[in-house]
């Protein structure tokens, strides 16, 4: 590999033809210039490897699959060919902002002990308002989302390379539509995580995203990342627990008398195995456990005559200490409502 090309930008392709060029022509039209761009065409059916040979630049490297082997298949593939110090995703219906790369690198180069990173997104799509979505930025918001949602949007994702090979990491194909979440949580092990602070790609939204159109496979997988992420935490968790816990993270304020006891027995498990293993930061996952059940006290219609004293009453609460202000916003509540 030339020594300028410290970057590999890395870009499955199925019958991606429609949306194809545009991807495409964002990355070659990056501020940053000293990459190699593989692009693993998929078994394509469509005009998709046709749209890639048209484009001359050297720096495209195209792998083609005999067949089609699938996403999970084409991104160990792109794992294993690509050689720069930082594998930088691309989706082909996607498109990159032209700094990019420049900053993303940069943001690594600068720190070298994070081995994953995502940065903000711009989602849009024929007939649909655009939006920005903010991921949270440092590794410890990080790991405290994964517990209930992917928080590194994987189109705008870059991976050390070294982490990667040291550790032997791959997609697993036991987590279909939901494998990059889960790559994600394995390689927190390994290093930090963090995102960057500027939207950097727009993400497109249609019909036949993974999201849309196997939702319910790709439920049933982060389900079990999230499953996996609790079993290393120290408790062992039902569906229906997984359910509660996503809802009250989400944020749902909105439970039952008896999925509010329910809930308040599962931080508690939850609290008290992090004391002890540590799998996410102790103080940071007190307080977050501590602010978002002030909060469903608070916010919870059904228990609005009792909101306060099941807030102090549970041994995971002391993380937070609402004040003067807090208690008087309770009485408030709790009076008018009578």
């Amino acid at each position: 590999m030339p020594k300028d090309q410290r970057v590999s930008v890395f870009m499955p392709v199925y019958n991606a033809a429609e949306h194809l060029r545009a991807a495409i022509e964002s990355i070659l039209g990056q501020t940053y210039n000293d990459f190699e761009f593989v692009i693993v065409n998929d078994g394509s059916t469509d005009f998709s490897r046709e749209t890639i040979l048209s484009f001359s630049d050297p720096r495209i490297r195209l792998i083609d699959n005999p067949k089609n082997k699938g996403l999970i298949a084409s991104l160990n593939i792109g794992l294993d060919q690509c050689r720069g110090e930082y594998i930088i995703r691309m989706d082909a219906d996607d498109i990159s902002f032209p700094e990019r790369l420049e900053k993303q690198v940069g943001f690594m180069d600068a720190h070298p002990e994070v081995g994953l990173m995502g940065s903000w997104f711009e989602n849009f799509g024929e007939g649909l308002p655009t939006s920005v979505v903010k991921y949270d930025l440092t590794d410890t918001e990080i790991r405290l989302r994964h517990l209930y949602q992917t928080h590194i949007s994987h189109p705008t994702a870059v991976i050390r390379t070294s982490v990667v090979k040291k550790n032997n990491l791959h997609f697993d194909p036991k987590f279909p539509h939901g494998e990059d979440y889960e790559f994600w949580v394995r390689m927190s092990f390994f290093c930090k995580l963090a995102n960057y602070p500027d939207c950097l790609l727009k993400k497109r939204d249609h019909i036949d995203n993974i999201s849309n159109k196997y939702s319910a496979d790709q439920r049933n997988s982060c389900n079990k990342v999230k499953q996996e992420q609790f079993r290393q935490l120290g408790v062992e968790l039902t569906a229906e627990d997984i359910d509660l816990y996503t809802r009250f993270a989400d944020p749902e304020w909105h439970f039952t008398h008896e999925e509010t006891d329910r809930l308040e027995d599962l931080l508690t498990r939850i609290s008290v195995a992090n004391e002890k293993s540590a799998f996410v930061p102790v103080d940071a996952y007190r307080k977050y456990l501590a602010e978002k059940w002030f909060h469903l006290c608070y916010q919870n219609k059904h228990i609005v005559n009792e909101g306060w004293k099941r807030f102090i009453r549970a041994s995971f609460s002391k993380g937070h200490n609402p004040g003067l202000s807090g208690k008087l916003k309770f009485r408030l509540r709790t009076s008018l409502k009578r």
